[in-house]
């Protein structure tokens, strides 16, 4: 048997993690310019306000799982194990662990001094619990029950040991544990319903939800009996802070002026005009992380045509100058990327980032062999009468800078013939086009796991299936066996070199295969106020913004 903790990847000093977590700040406010600002010892008390861009559509985690309930399920829920920076896992609410040296069994020993904030026991029944309910296909759990996707068993030998049995190894199954989509919530707070548990999920977490004002805000209460924090916080014991005030504010350039004038004390993504004014301030602070993962990107619908085509694809991307549109659009403040995978993903491969450097020259080359040989009176190409035309769905909480990116991408491909085209769909609209595949782009991106698993979400070919919410995760509609076999395998081994050969060829086939336009990565920018508040930090799993260790200063 080997003992967890478990160190997983023995090689991660080779990889770029340590990029995931540049900038985060520590107790001590860290000023624009490195150094530190002396913020004394931390005190008890106070509210901190702070502003997001998304609302989330359930404060239940599990149900959906989307980034916004991601972020401000951390407050009140805790997790089994808890991912550090580097890769390895620390106790949590299961205070140690056994694996099976097959990998297939799971021995979790949990904690007895654990209680929900509704005064229910923490135990191995309440385990159960929540693995049903992330079992459940109307929950569509999707990250969280594609790590029991060969789920085999889950005995409870006794309250305090839970044996989790699986049918085929999973590689990253305590990653996903550790995140916030799997926090382990109260069974009586499950046994409300998906709707009736959406608006005050239990858990045992440092907050708990007080009231939920839609469109508005979110107001979540100290838990006055927290004392099981993971051993790697930066204290023990309740939180510091009375209260948060979870804000919605969908403009970006509002929520910057709300932190500028102090309505708000801290706020997520900072308008990229404002990018050089947030860093030169003296009286803000900057983390500015990147999310792991699939980067924000246009999948190709390879369903219908013209992206049914290979070459049709290929030479779209010869012919994206998606970096120009970003220095312009986004004023620096938005790294590109020209692979599958965000750099600071664990088991990416960098050989890819330049297989579509702009070229017309070989995107009108593709162009002419596919057939688009001829053109109308604006200059597009056309085959058999009709105009090489490309829709791009776009909702999801489509920022203005990307309909911007839009139109420089729309002229670039202009060069080539292609006419190029986009709706400003609302969320629900997006969705029922991506549900139905009618449209020939979409944005998408999937945020985790914080290893290269995530491209089974937007990859492999069973996710090309509806969830129970009639949503498909593969926005591409693409099936090819090996790249099938390349994901699914590394899925089920824990060498690393294994996995880094296999997710190199999957990232291979997606790149020869153009299968999306990749745009940029998605940044985890939070900004705050180090003249009224110190000790915001960020999750070192997901690198989201954490406020457990956070105080008021005085005012």
């Amino acid at each position: 048997m080997r003992l967890g903790p478990k160190k997983l990847l023995p090689l991660l000093g080779t990889l770029t993690l340590a990029a995931l977590l540049a900038g985060c700040a520590a107790p001590g406010a860290a000023t624009p310019g490195g150094g530190t600002k002396d913020v004394g010892a931390p005190v008890d008390g106070g509210t901190l306000t702070f502003a997001t861009d998304r609302e989330p559509r359930s404060l239940d985690s599990a149900a959906g799982q989307d980034q916004p309930q991601a972020l401000i399920a951390r407050a009140y829920l805790d997790s089994l194990v808890r991912q550090e920076s580097d890769g390895s896992f620390t106790p949590w609410l299961a205070k140690s662990w056994e694996i099976s040296p097959d990998d297939l069994t799971y021995t979790l020993h949990l904690r007895t001094d654990v209680h929900f904030t509704d005064g229910t026991p923490f135990n191995a029944a309440a385990v159960k619990a929540n693995v049903d309910y992330w079992l459940d296909p109307a929950t569509a759990a999707s990250e969280t029950s594609s790590a029991f996707e060969n789920f085999k068993s889950l005995e409870t030998p006794d309250d305090s040991t839970v044996v989790i049995t699986l049918s085929a190894p999973y590689a990253d199954f305590l990653s996903v544990l550790a995140s916030s989509f799997a926090g382990i919530q109260s069974p009586a707070g499950i046994a409300r319903g998906i709707e009736g548990n959406a608006a005050a999920p239990i858990g045992s977490g440092p907050f708990k939800i007080e009231s939920w004002d839609k469109q508005s805000q979110v107001v979540l209460v100290r838990n006055k009996d927290y004392n099981w924090a993971p051993a790697t916080a930066a204290h023990q014991g309740p939180a510091h802070l009375d209260k948060i005030i979870w804000r919605f504010i969908s403009e970006p350039t509002t929520r910057f002026a709300a932190l500028q004038s102090g309505e708000v004390d801290a706020i997520e993504t900072i308008p990229p005009e404002s990018f050089q004014t947030a860093t030169s301030s003296d009286n803000l602070t900057l983390i500015d992380g990147k999310r792991a993962g699939v980067p924000v990107q246009l999948d190709f619908n390879t369903k219908r045509a013209p992206f049914n085509d290979v070459s049709v694809r290929q030479a779209f991307r010869y012919a994206t100058d998606v970096e120009a549109g970003l220095k312009s659009v986004f004023f620096g403040a938005y790294q590109g990327f020209g692979g599958a995978l965000s750099p600071s993903t664990i088991f990416f491969d960098p050989a890819f980032e330049k297989t579509y450097t702009r070229n017309l020259d070989k995107a009108n080359k593709l162009l002419d062999e596919a057939g688009w040989t001829t053109r109308d009176s604006a200059g597009y190409r056309t085959k058999d009468g009709k105009r090489l035309t490309a829709n791009v769905s776009m909702g999801f909480g489509t920022l203005p800078q990307e309909y911007f990116l839009l139109d420089q991408i729309q002229g670039s491909v202009k060069e080539v013939g292609i006419d190029l085209q986009y709706e400003k769909l609302d969320d629900g609209q997006a969705a029922q086009r991506r549900a139905d595949w009618d449209y020939d782009l979409t944005k998408d991106y999937w945020g985790g796991p914080n290893t290269a698993a995530a491209l089974f979400f937007l990859y492999e070919s069973t996710q090309n299936i509806p969830t129970a919410a009639g949503y498909h995760n593969n926005g591409t509609g693409y099936e090819n066996p090996e790249l099938d076999a390349a994901i699914n395998q590394a899925n089920l081994i824990t060498d690393p070199a294994k996995r880094q050969a296999l997710y190199s060829t999957a990232q291979k086939i997606i790149s020869e295969q153009a299968l999306a336009v990749p745009l940029y990565i998605q940044p985890l920018q939070y900004l705050y106020r180090n003249d009224r508040v110190a000790g915001v930090n960020t999750d070192p799993r997901s690198n989201q913004a954490s406020f457990y260790d956070s105080w008021v200063l005085a005012r």
